[in-house]
């Protein structure tokens, strides 16, 4: 299968959201599968099939020969999986694969091209004002991916009023730090203790 292209996985991420907000709309009609209102229940029912099967496209024909191919040792998968990991659209289930992608991701050898973008990706989540399940997963593979610039960046990023942008982006430089003695002699910075 020809791999998604940004455009392609964002288009297929959008669809699934979609089908997943008119499903809990049409569920919120009903109240219950036991609703006595027998068309707003098979109503509720069709929209939670487009749900699964929009589910079972996105992961069953695009996310898992990805993951096949990535788990055989295919390095070219891995840009393939950029990919995908770029696209910041919150759709059910796509927090675990992600978080699982990023833990893959630490025993590979990459190039210096994929090391970019995941750097890209990690000052985007940064900034973002959403909170991810990944974003914990993402830390930790920055403290192998980084380097003293890309620190210089986050700390650089502009502040912001919401105070979980802010808390963002000093945990992003205190994993990174913690975890890498390296660092943490090149830019003079001595650790806060993890209690």
């Amino acid at each position: 299968m020809v791999a998604k292209t940004r455009k392609g996985y964002a288009e297929l991420l959008n669809e699934l959201q979609k089908a997943d907000t008119e499903f809990k709309k049409a569920f919120k009609e009903i109240g219950s599968w036991r609703s006595r209102d027998k068309a707003a229940t098979a109503k509720a029912q069709k929209k939670l099939d487009e749900f699964h099967k929009q589910l079972h496209i996105f992961f069953g024909e695009y996310l898992q020969p990805l993951s096949n191919r990535l788990l055989a040792g295919d390095l070219k998968a891995v840009d393939d999986l950029m990919e995908f990991l770029v696209v910041d659209v919150p759709v059910f289930r796509t927090g675990y694969i992600k978080e699982w992608y990023y833990r893959k991701l630490k025993k590979l050898s990459l190039s210096e091209a994929q090391i970019q973008k995941l750097r890209e990706i990690a000052i985007n989540r940064c900034i973002s004002t959403e909170h991810r399940r990944e974003d914990s997963e993402l830390r930790r593979l920055m403290i192998k991916l980084a380097d003293a610039e890309f620190l210089k960046r986050v700390a650089e990023l502009p502040d912001s009023l919401n105070p979980h942008v802010r808390r963002r982006r000093m945990l992003m430089i205190e994993v990174v730090v913690r975890g890498r003695v390296d660092l943490q002699k090149a830019l003079g910075v001595v650790p806060k203790p993890r209690y």
